[in-house]
C-alpha cells in the first residue's frame, strides 16, 4: 500500500512539472480526487469545456483547490470587477460566470450542484448564495504573453478564429490549446521600395519546429513565439507589341491567353515561360521578333524576374492582301481588276501590278490608288477567250501605313491580248467609244505614276456633268487645266505631258491631280483629288 501511494505521487508530481512548462494533459489539472467536483466543475469551464467534452468533461473533473498557478485570486466580498469566465468562490463552493448583473446578486452563473449531483446552467447568483452562503471573491485566469508573428513586419493572423493584428497578446493560460490560424495572401506594403506585395504562407515557425497547416494548434506559454513565414508573390504581366492592333494572344507556361494576361511566382521560385505565338489580326500578319527584357529572340523563352514584371514580345507586322482579288471582264473588254477593302483601317492605298508572260513575266507598277477604291480598269489589255493570247497577272498589294509595309505577290492571272488601238494612238473620239462602258461610281486615276514623260488620267463620270480636271501643286496653286466642259456619263481618260499652261516643262516632284464634276441636273457633286509623282 505505502508503494502504491509513493507511485501516486510521483504521478501528481509529473502531471503538475507537465502544466508548470504548459504541456496541457487531455484534461487539464491535478486529478485530485479529494475535493467537490463543483471546483472541478467551475475550472473546466473557465477552461473553455463544455458539458461532454470527450476530452475533457468538466462533469467528471475534481480539483481542489482551484490552482493559483493559473488563476489569480481576488478576495472581494462585493465582486467588485466581476468579468464573464470568472469563478466565483463561496466558502465551499465555485460558479463559472457566464454574465454579470447589477447588483451584482443578479449576475448569472453554471455550476454543479453536488447536493443534487448535477448540471445547473444560468442560475442566478443570489439564489447560489442562498444555498451556499456568502461569496468570498472570484478567480480569474492569468495572461501569458505569447508573439504571434509574420516573416514580414505587421500584417494580421488569426486566434481561435479571430483576426487580430500580428504582435505579443496576452492569453489565458489556463485556456487549454489555442488555434492559430495564417492570414494568406495578404497584400503587404514593401517599405524599402514602396511596392505592394501579396504573401503567400509557407509554415509555421514553432517552439516545436516547423508546421507546415495553415492551421496549428498552441498551448501558451509565457514567452512563446510563433511566427507564420510568408513568400513574396511576383506580379508578371505578358504582353504583346502589335503595330496598328491591341491585345493578341499569348502562351504562359503553356497555355493560351488573351494578352495581356498576368500570372504570378513566387520569390523563391520564379521561373515562368513565355511564348509569343504568330497570330493574324484584322488581316495584318504578326511574326515575333524579340522578347523584352533581355532581349530573346526565341518566341518560347524562360524568365527568372526579381520583382513585379512586365514581359513584351514585339513583332514585325506585314499586310495579307485586300481579300477577293480577282481579274476579268467579258471578251472584248478591257481588264478589269476588283478586290474588297482591307479589314484594317490603316491599310491607306493599294498598289497594282502586272506581269506578262511573253515579256518575261517581269513586274510592272501600274498606279496606286487610294483606300475606298476596289477596281482598277487595265485599259492597255483586252479580255480573249482562247489560249493562244498573253497569259496576263495581275496583284493588288496593300500597304500598311504604320510601318510602311505591303503584302506579298499574289498573283491573278487571265487570258488577255494587248490593245492594238491603244499601241497606235487613236484619237480621242475612239478612245471615249471604246471607254464608254457603264460606269458603276465616280473614279479619279492615273497611270503610270510615277511617271516620266506623261501619265495618262483617267475619270469616271456616273452621270452627265460639268467636268473640270487640273494639275496644282503642293500650296493649291493650279499649273493648268486639262478639262474644262460638260461631258456624258462614262469613262474618259487625258494626257499630261508634265508642262504647265505655257507648255514650259515642270520640274521632278509630287503634283495634284483634282477632279470635280456637278451633274446637269444638279442633284450630285463628286470632287477627288490624288497624287501624282513625276520622276526624270
Amino acid at each position: 500500500m505505502k508503494s502504491i501511494t509513493i507511485i501516486l505521487l510521483g504521478v501528481l508530481l509529473a502531471t503538475a512539472e507537465i502544466f508548470s512548462q504548459g504541456h496541457i494533459a487531455p484534461c487539464a489539472g491535478s486529478q485530485d480526487h479529494t475535493g467537490g467536483i463543483c471546483y472541478g466543475y467551475a475550472t473546466g469551464r473557465a477552461a473553455g469545456r463544455s458539458a461532454g467534452d470527450p476530452n475533457c468533461n468538466p462533469l467528471t473533473f475534481y480539483q481542489d483547490p482551484i490552482s493559483t498557478n493559473f488563476f489569480d485570486y481576488y478576495s472581494d466580498a462585493n465582486l467588485t470587477g466581476l468579468q464573464p469566465g470568472d469563478i466565483v468562490r463561496f466558502s465551499d463552493h465555485a460558479a463559472y460566470v457566464i454574465s454579470v448583473g447589477s447588483p451584482v446578486g443578479n449576475s448569472r452563473v453554471d455550476q454543479y450542484s453536488t447536493m443534487r449531483q448535477r448540471e445547473e446552467t444560468n442560475q442566478l447568483l443570489e439564489d447560489v448564495r442562498r444555498e451556499f452562503g456568502n461569496w468570498t471573491g472570484y478567480y480569474r485566469n492569468k495572461l501569458v504573453n505569447v508573439t504571434v508573428q509574420n516573416s514580414f513586419s505587421g500584417g494580421a493572423v488569426k486566434i481561435d478564429g479571430a483576426t487580430v493584428n500580428a504582435g505579443t497578446h496576452a492569453l489565458s493560460w489556463w485556456g487549454g490549446q489555442r488555434m492559430l490560424e495564417a492570414v494568406n495572401r495578404q497584400n503587404i506594403l514593401d517599405p524599402s521600395n514602396n511596392t505592394y506585395y501579396v504573401r503567400v504562407f509557407q509554415q509555421w515557425s514553432t517552439p516545436d519546429g516547423p508546421m507546415t497547416s495553415i492551421s496549428i494548434g498552441m498551448t501558451p506559454r509565457p514567452g512563446q513565439t510563433y511566427r507564420a513565414e510568408f513568400d513574396r508573390e511576383f506580379n508578371i504581366t505578358f504582353q504583346n507589341n502589335l503595330p496598328g492592333a491591341n491585345g493578341g494572344q499569348i502562351k504562359v507556361n503553356g497555355s493560351t491567353y488573351s494578352a495581356p494576361h498576368t500570372a504570378q511566382v513566387l520569390q523563391t521560385n520564379p521561373s515562368i515561360t513565355g511564348e509569343a505565338l504568330y497570330q493574324v489580326i484584322s488581316g495584318i500578319e504578326y511574326t515575333f521578333s524579340s522578347w523584352s527584357p533581355g532581349g530573346s529572340t526565341s518566341a518560347s523563352t524562360i524568365f527568372y524576374p526579381g520583382d513585379h514584371t512586365t514581359c513584351t514580345a514585339s513583332f514585325s507586322a506585314k499586310p495579307q492582301p485586300p481579300p477577293g482579288v480577282s481579274a476579268g471582264g467579258s471578251v472584248g473588254s478591257y481588264v478589269q481588276v476588283t478586290w474588297s477593302d482591307h479589314p484594317h483601317q490603316q491599310v491607306t492605298q493599294y498598289q497594282i501590278w502586272r506581269k506578262v508572260k511573253q515579256q518575261g513575266d517581269i513586274p510592272t507598277l501600274l498606279t496606286t490608288v487610294s483606300r475606298g477604291t476596289t477596281s482598277f480598269t487595265d485599259y492597255d489589255y483586252k479580255i480573249t477567250d482562247g489560249y493562244t493570247h498573253d497569259l496576263v497577272s495581275y496583284d493588288v498589294r496593300s500597304y500598311f501605313s504604320v510601318n510602311a509595309s505591303y503584302s506579298d505577290p499574289n498573283w491573278v492571272p487571265v487570258f488577255a491580248r494587248q490593245d492594238i488601238s491603244a499601241e497606235r494612238g487613236v484619237g480621242e473620239a475612239e478612245q471615249a467609244a471604246d471607254l464608254a462602258a457603264v460606269p458603276m461610281e465616280y473614279s479619279l486615276g492615273s497611270y503610270p505614276n510615277p511617271f516620266n514623260p506623261s501619265t495618262t488620267i483617267r475619270y469616271t463620270l456616273l452621270q452627265n456633268a460639268r467636268v473640270q480636271v487640273g494639275i496644282f501643286d503642293l500650296m493649291g496653286r493650279e499649273i493648268t487645266r486639262l478639262v474644262d466642259t460638260e461631258k456624258n456619263a462614262g469613262m474618259y481618260q487625258v494626257v499630261w505631258h508634265g508642262v504647265d499652261e505655257r507648255g514650259e516643262i515642270l520640274p521632278s516632284g509630287i503634283y495634284l491631280v483634282r477632279m470635280s464634276a456637278e451633274s446637269t441636273n444638279g442633284r450630285e457633286r463628286f470632287a477627288k483629288t490624288m497624287k501624282i509623282v513625276m520622276m526624270k
